[in-house]
């Protein structure tokens, strides 16, 4: 998917990076960007992200953090109804 995405600097140690215009900052870790002659550049976003590979429970509430999710709503995703 095609996206306008800006970096912008501050220094060594502050960036702020907007995803059509939406600051995605908080949510992101890394950006590695991809360029060359004749293609279309590439970014590849790290988020952040709770790495849980098994959940013994099915009472467990899987919270993703605020920063993370605007991120993935500014991608793209839908996330799902909260249950009734």
């Amino acid at each position: 998917m095609k996206r306008r995405l800006q970096v912008e600097t501050e220094g060594p140690h502050k960036a702020r990076l907007l995803l059509d215009e939406q600051d995605i900052s908080r949510g992101v870790t890394g950006l590695t960007l991809r360029l060359g002659v004749g293609a279309v550049p590439t970014a590849e976003l790290e988020l952040v992200l709770l790495d849980t590979t098994r959940i013994d429970s099915l009472d467990t509430e899987i919270t993703i953090p605020s920063a993370t999710r605007d991120a993935l709503v500014a991608l793209g995703w839908t996330p799902p109804e909260e249950p009734a």
